[in-house]
């Protein structure tokens, strides 16, 4: 085995051990043995190692008269940077945050604009990376159809057709992650529910097309080309959906056709709303009454902080990739 070999051995076994620290908040050397199926003695050089780079942190704990040791990770080595932009109405927010591995908010902040524009991602990024260390991801949601890096059919005027990920991946060292708002909010909303494994979440804004997200036993649906959820390819009716928007029984018809057609086609156990037009969750039950049986719907509730679940959604995201031999220093 050469000195390549051996290097790249040791750091999968770091990876190993890291992604074990992922899953507890602390462990003896023999559960970290047993969990990464590493020796003791190999887990007992990466522990230093991971302790002189300051990435875990020996604790001593005390049982009556026992004393065990233990080790956990030191939850601010790696930091997380959120960025949450949402079409609302004429204008657009960028909402974000930095947190660390024990979901911790560090910061967060909110720039409000008309129009958005490549730079004003830069200089959050930027801001962020100048007054904050240990960056490690940087996870941004956005409006629209995102495959392979390439954003299209947003309502982002300055974001149509463009490789979002290359031209962020050229400018930051950090991993890169993008996602759809509303696929990342349902991923945020399926996190708060213990009891539902099949939820959908419908983002409807009051001057444009609607998403939809859904998670189906933890599996977040986006389908060949990352086009599932995109209402405004739906043949709801020959009435131009932002019609519909413009009046309050309009709107109530229209919510509850996405409605009808998510029931058809998942099924889904529960399915959360945001819509600033729709007032109660309760004002679709009679327009749906007419469509489908009332055994066959789901439950239906309004949500008013739809940034709360992407951000939420982003950070679980972020922290899952860090799994996937991340933890490695580069």
């Amino acid at each position: 085995m050469n000195m390549k070999d051996t290097r790249n051995l040791r750091d999968q076994n770091r990876d190993k051990i890291l992604a074990v620290f992922m899953e507890r908040e602390l462990c003896t050397k023999n559960q970290l043995a047993l969990a990464s199926s590493l020796t003791l003695t190999t887990v007992d050089n990466i522990l230093q190692e991971l302790i002189d780079d300051n990435k875990v942190k020996k604790e001593m704990l005390k049982d009556n008269d026992k004393i065990t040791e233990c080790y956990s990770l030191n939850k601010d080595f790696c930091r997380f940077l959120t960025i949450s932009i949402i079409k609302e109405f004429r204008r657009v927010n960028i909402i974000y945050r930095i947190s660390n591995l024990a979901d911790e908010i560090i910061y967060s902040d909110e720039v409000i604009k008309k129009v958005v524009k490549i730079n004003d991602i830069y200089d959050v990024i930027n801001i962020v990376l100048v007054r904050f260390d240990n960056i490690k991801v940087i996870g941004i949601s956005i409006p629209g159809i995102i495959n392979d890096g390439k954003v299209t059919s947003t309502g982002l005027v300055n974001f149509n057709d463009i490789d979002l990920y290359l031209l962020l991946k050229n400018k930051y060292d950090q991993k890169i992650i993008l996602g759809n708002d509303v696929n990342v909010a349902a991923i945020g909303f399926y996190l708060t529910q213990e009891s539902y494994q099949n939820v959908c979440l419908l983002f409807q804004p009051g001057d444009g097309y609607g998403g939809v997200g859904t998670v189906i036993n933890g599996q977040l649906l986006t389908g060949k080309t990352n086009c599932a959820g995109e209402v405004q390819y739906l043949p709801l009716s020959n009435e131009d959906q932002l019609k519909l928007l413009q009046t309050p029984d309009g709107t109530i018809e229209l919510l509850s056709k996405i409605v009808a057609c998510l029931t058809a086609i998942v099924n889904p156990e529960i399915v959360a709303i945001s819509c600033t037009n729709l007032e109660k969750a309760s004002d679709l039950d009679d327009c749906l009454a007419t469509m489908i049986p009332a055994k066959y719907l789901p439950r239906i509730v309004k949500i008013s902080n739809l940034s709360k679940y992407v951000l939420n959604g982003l950070q679980y995201i972020c922290k899952e990739s860090l799994k996937m031999n991340y933890l490695k220093e580069k």
